[in-house]
């Protein structure tokens, strides 16, 4: 086999061949072609490949924003946490104790540190931001007094006009991001618990398929990178927090004006190297500038070079210790590089980032080492042949994979009542194979199930129409009612969850118009997803049995029973969920009559749909009925339903969502909270109500999906067979879904 440009490719079976039998060029290509030119194409095509593949991550990375910032927030906090739950645990706790300790304790921290934020810097970044204005126009007069070159007076005003364009737009893009920047954090803390359990879990399970001796390696790289950045962040968190205290100390003794968010603002940038520092102090001191003169910021300045001595002398090295060792260099490139791919956040993310990538180098290399080596030309090494080889064949997966999505989105009126049917079949096969053991025939069970779950989605369409839909704009102003009302409660400090919910709201008014604009196309849709549905339930089995007839005889068997269990997943799934979100918005209409709330009905309808999006929905449909109670109701409404709304989501968190996940589709926790943002901004509504069965499914059948795909003939000699060659390894149960589980691993 050769790649595009002649070069032969090394996939496993080909490897002990290449690495016996050298390639040669023809004379006439040698002729033609210096070699120099050959070694420049032979390194380019596989740079090109790995570049285009890191590509696409980067754009899937963009497309799936909250995903990738939540899990890269929830990742930082873990590393920062894992040395105190290993503690715990080598103590003695448990891994849900030793996590949940770790977990709450953070979860109050950072609390008030957003709170500081939010109620300090945000809420007064318009007043520093005169205040830094007015700084700088002093500034600039008494250079202009002092008759200083004209370059110092132009660098003045340039550095006016930087700072009020950049806090104008620094404030506008966190008002109309409160939404996104909510939803991270919400997120992020949920992520943070699981990261902090099992995380060690996954690092097994990501590098199960190396082999003994590489898997130990890269585990000790990880768990160097893990020391080293760990103790790098909390060695920067406690000198941010001495820096903060510091100039609070200093400017409370000078009497200078908005100490508390100047301290809270030297804080934050001191997760930035080098220019976080002086750009808060740079604050700081055009604020004491502009409040009181050029002496108390000439002394404030001194207090400020005497700290930076002693911190640098004394403090820093004992604080940081064996933690991130990098040039300053290397610092001042990742830093602008981190500004342009990710904005701010990628300033706080670039010299962490940069650490793991110098730490764990080495040892993702000598994964990706091939053994034996290929033959490659002489600039080509080993593990860039491996990773180009890799990287092409997964952009053709990726092209494959968004081909069928183009093609799903072209006919929507095909897919949906086709997946529609599916569902309906798998959650209604149980009934109808109840009525086939009473001796009903399968035509009569599947009409009979069928024509009663049409009636159910009837009675449902008509209820969510005749109470959700005419009353969805109620119900929307009275949610930004209650929220509006909680920040007059707090002093109108809580700007940023108003404006999140906000944008909630818009989202949910948003998808009842288009569902009541599309009402035509979804009656279109249940109809033939309903007709569709009795002729799976009737004729399923015989299709399926000639399905199977077409497949090898070799995994018949596997792929007659990996089809099975997951159609017993997605009805397990569906049912599950549909007794836990009837249970659940059930009790919530009962309470919210019992207080007298208005919009009863219509909550019930929105919660119990919700409530088929695992975790986020019932979140969501009980701060709306929370916040109809600010809105409407009694301070004993509110209290009660607050203690309902908090028991309601922890008993559904720990005890019934798990229940339903665990024994049904078996997917890890954190899978299904990143899963069903992500299913939202591929498909929208529909994706996050799918996305979870569809992953149980998958997660049920990926083993024998490999395994199948993994099949080719052998070449005479060779000894690397796969998990299908021997009945043992046929017979061999898919793992959990979970994905914590070792394999056995592929041979290099």
């Amino acid at each position: 086999m050769q790649d595009p440009l002649g070069q032969p490719t090394h996939d496993a079976t080909e490897l002990s061949v290449a690495a016996t039998t050298p390639a040669t060029d023809s004379p006439v290509t040698a002729s033609l072609v210096p070699d120099w030119l050959v070694n420049v194409a032979a390194v380019g095509w596989r740079v090109l490949a790995v570049a285009a593949l890191l590509l696409v991550a980067w754009v899937v990375a963009n497309i799936l924003w909250l995903e990738t910032a939540a899990i890269a927030v929830a990742g930082v906090i873990a590393a920062v946490l894992a040395p105190f739950v290993l503690r715990l645990r080598a103590g003695g706790r448990s891994r849900n104790a030793a996590a949940g300790i770790v977990w709450i304790i953070a979860v109050l921290v950072g609390t008030g540190v957003v709170l500081l934020v939010g109620l300090f810097l945000f809420n007064e970044a318009t007043t520093l931001a005169a205040r830094v204005d007015t700084g700088l126009a002093a500034l600039q007069q008494a250079l202009a007094e002092l008759r200083v070159p004209g370059s110092l007076g132009g660098l003045a005003r340039s550095a006016h006009d930087i700072v009020a364009e950049a806090t104008s737009q620094f404030t506008a893009q966190i008002v109309a991001s409160a939404g996104r920047v909510v939803a991270v954090l919400i997120l992020a803390v949920f992520l943070l618990f699981f990261f902090l359990r099992d995380g060690d879990k996954a690092w097994v399970w990501l590098f199960q398929a190396t082999s003994q001796a590489k898997r130990e390696r890269v585990t000790r790289a990880g768990d160097d990178a893990l020391t080293r950045v760990g103790g790098y962040l909390r060695g920067m968190t406690a000198l941010s927090a001495v820096v903060a205290v510091t100039n609070l100390l200093f400017m409370l003794l000078l009497g200078v004006p908005h100490a508390i968010p100047l301290a809270v603002l030297a804080f934050l940038a001191g997760y930035i190297p080098y220019f976080g520092g002086i750009f808060a102090s740079a604050i700081t001191l055009l604020v004491t500038y502009a409040s009181l003169g050029a002496g108390p910021a000439i002394l404030l300045l001194v207090l400020m070079g005497i700290r930076g001595v002693v911190l640098g002398s004394f403090v820093r090295p004992v604080v940081y210790g064996r933690t991130v060792d990098i040039h300053p260099a290397l610092v001042l490139v990742a830093l602008p590089v981190g500004y342009q791919l990710a904005g701010v956040v990628g300033l706080f993310a670039a010299v962490p980032l940069t650490a793991v990538v110098l730490t764990v180098a080495g040892a993702a290399l000598a994964i990706l080492e091939p053994f034996p080596p290929p033959h490659l030309p002489g600039l080509v090494p080993a593990w860039l042949d491996r990773a180009a080889q890799t990287s092409w064949r997964l952009l053709v997966a990726i092209a494959l994979i968004a081909l069928v999505t183009g093609v799903v989105a072209a006919v929507p009126l095909v897919i949906v009542p086709v997946v529609l049917a599916l569902v309906l079949a798998a959650t209604l096969d149980p009934l109808v194979g109840a009525l086939e053991r009473r001796g009903w025939a399968r035509g009569r069970a599947g009409a009979l199930a069928v024509g009663g779950g049409l009636l159910v989605i009837v009675g449902l369409s008509w209820l969510a129409f005749a109470s959700l839909f005419q009353q969805t704009p109620g119900l929307g102003n009275s949610v930004l009612v209650g929220a509006d009302r909680l920040n007059e409660v707090s002093g109108g400090q809580l700007g940023l969850p108003v404006a999140a919910v906000a944008d909630v709201v818009r989202a949910v008014v948003e998808s009842v118009g288009a569902a009541v604009s599309g009402a035509v196309a979804l009656a279109t849709v249940v109809v033939l997803g309903t007709l569709l549905a009795f002729y799976f339930l009737r004729d399923g089995a015989r299709l399926w049995s000639r399905a199977m007839a077409r497949v090898r005889a070799a995994v018949r068997t596997e792929v007659d029973a990996a089809g099975r269990r997951a159609f017993g997943v997605l009805g397990g799934y569906m049912i599950g969920t549909a007794a836990v979100s009837f249970v659940g918005a059930a009790s919530q209409f009962a309470i919210m009559v019992v207080l007298g709330l208005p919009l009863a009905l219509p909550v019930f309808v929105l919660s119990f749909l919700l409530s088929f999006i695992p975790y986020i929905g019932s979140f969501i449909s009980t701060g709306i009925a929370f916040l109809i109670a600010v809105a409407v109701g009694s301070t004993t409404d509110v209290i009660i339903m607050g203690i309902w709304t908090a028991v309601f989501n922890i008993v559904q968190g720990n005890v019934a969502s798990p229940l339903v996940y665990g024994r049904t589709v078996k997917i890890h926790p954190a899978i299904v909270l990143v899963a069903i943002p992500a299913g939202g901004a591929v498909a929208g509504i529909a994706g996050m109500f799918i996305v979870i069965p569809a992953i149980g499914a998958v997660a049920t059948t990926w083993r024998t999906v490999v395994n199948v795909l993994g099949m080719r003939a052998r070449q005479p000699g060779l000894e690397a067979e796969t998990a299908l060659a021997t009945p043992a390894a046929r017979a061999a149960p898919d793992p959990p879904a979970s994905g914590l589980t070792n394999v056995p691993p592929d041979r290099d």
